[in-house]
């Protein structure tokens, strides 16, 4: 780009000079707050030959000037800015601001600043406040539906799951005429893949979840696009999966594809327990193991939530719970299970964490129907969540920073699979002699005992198991 343009990370309030060669990399009409119908503001979002970024504001006044003018992914010159905190109102009686477009390309667009899924679902804490691009194939859809806002506006609202080139998973919220614009695309039967590009999306987590949403009309979905990006996407996509199924299927009415049609797309690698507790990347894993120990406590096995938002909710204020995140009030809470549990596979054992989703997957009953069950003795937790021992399951875990530095041995399971015929065929594909004893099935308790100590060297805890061997017999592992 020739000399005299302006960089855009050295704008600054001190003087009106300003002079850009900029690509529109998107450009929305923001209606105004108290009438849809009208026109406030023309934003746009600019970026320089260095790939910063500005939002630029046309306002009302200079609207019927500017409309239809600029182009996306087009390049422009403009001179003589008014440059104001962007939280700040301005009000101008003269516009001076030239822009001129350009015909002869000075330097090449990169237009969208993708975010990798891993890096989202790891991070430990989320900037709401900056919006990202994100590209993914459509793999999962709920069927639409219609909402009213808080602020009694009609609109829809519908949940895609994306998934990256290593099968990281992720929910994305639609609203609007975003809505309207994907479902054409969703027909049944599709066997070619649907790969978006997700423009400004707002990140949230919702129930230990992580999500994107689109925001007000900044967000832009792009289906199918003629771009470098998603033809780089398609082409690393095909070139490692190869299948004429179906490639979307349907999800329930919490966005969140299973881990079962997960697995089942193929490309998925999962981990012995040993490779997953040495990992030194952040991100989901996929490893399998059965579930030897419930490490639960009397009134540490659930959480009482906010009805609405399911935050975790304490003491309640007066005869009603209020909660910290959505103000929902509510004269009682929800119970919602939050369970520790320890699972085997031959090469060694790991903590996970199961909410609520999955262990009521596996138990079948939600945490308020078996709360007041009286506890066996020797024990204090509610008998039925021994219905999840001896199960053996993939886990789909998160791993975080945390979890690399040992500074906690606690992983978070986001989903499961208990369908035998994949278990069976992933693990008839692992090298992992996963020998936990089988008491149900042998007569010999001393001699199933010892296979156990032989086989769980790692197991520093004793194993609350409910087995049925003559009786009710319980077998508890010596420590090492």
């Amino acid at each position: 780009m020739s000399e005299g343009y302006d960089m855009l990370m050295n704008v600054n309030a001190k003087k009106l000079e300003w002079k850009f060669q900029v690509y529109v990399v998107r450009i929305w009409e923001n209606p105004n707050m108290y009438n849809q119908k009208e026109v406030n503001s023309i934003e746009m979002v600019l970026q320089d030959i260095k790939g910063e970024r500005i939002q630029a504001s046309i306002n009302k006044g200079l609207f019927k000037k500017w409309r239809g003018f600029f182009e996306e992914f087009k390049i422009y010159t403009m001179s003589n800015f008014i440059v104001v905190d962007k939280m700040e109102k301005i009000k101008t009686t003269r516009n001076r601001t030239v822009v001129v477009r350009v015909e002869n390309l000075s330097f090449s667009l990169e237009p969208f600043c993708l975010k990798p899924i891993p890096e989202l679902l790891a991070a430990e804490k989320l900037d709401d406040s900056q919006l990202l691009d994100i590209i993914g194939e459509v793999v999962g859809k709920e069927d639409p539906r219609d909402i009213i806002t808080s602020k009694g506006k009609e609109t829809k609202r519908m949940v895609v799951v994306i998934v990256d080139l290593d099968n990281n998973n992720l929910d994305c919220v639609l609203f609007g005429d975003m809505v309207d614009q994907i479902v054409p695309h969703l027909e049944n039967g599709r066997v070619e893949p649907l790969i978006v590009m997700l423009q400004f999306f707002k990140p949230s987590r919702w129930n230990d979840k992580v999500s994107v949403q689109s925001h007000f009309d900044v967000s832009k979905i792009h289906v199918n696009p003629d771009m470098k990006e998603v033809h780089d996407f398609r082409k690393s996509l095909l070139g490692s999966v190869t299948s004429n199924s179906v490639r979307i299927s349907q999800v329930s009415g919490h966005g969140v594809q299973s881990g079962a049609a997960e697995l089942k797309r193929g490309g998925v690698v999962v981990k012995s327990i040993e490779d997953a507790l040495n990992s030194i990347k952040e991100g989901p894993i996929w490893t399998v193991g059965t579930i030897v120990s419930i490490n639960a406590g009397n009134n540490d096995w659930f959480y009482k939530s906010c009805r609405k938002c399911l935050k975790k909710v304490e003491t309640p204020i007066g005869n009603r719970y209020e909660c910290s995140k959505c103000g929902h009030t509510h004269g009682s809470a929800s119970l919602r299970y939050k369970v520790e549990v320890m699972a085997y596979d031959g090469t060694g054992s790991i903590t996970m964490l199961m909410w609520d989703r999955e262990t009521t997957q596996l138990i079948g009953r939600q945490a308020k129907q078996i709360k007041d069950e009286d506890c066996l003795e020797g024990e204090c937790y509610p008998p039925t969540l021994d219905n999840m021992m001896d199960k053996k399951l993939l886990f789909k875990i998160n791993v975080k920073t945390a979890n690399i530095n040992k500074h906690d041995q606690v992983y978070t399971i986001t989903k499961i699979c208990d369908d035998e015929d994949i278990e069976n065929g992933i693990c008839n594909s692992m090298d992992v002699s996963a020998t936990v004893a089988n008491l149900k099935s042998d007569n010999n308790s001393q001699c199933s005992v010892d296979v156990v100590e032989d086989s769980v060297t790692s197991l520093k805890c004793k194993i609350p198991t409910r087995r049925a061997l003559n009786g009710d017999t319980r077998c508890t592992l010596p420590k090492n």
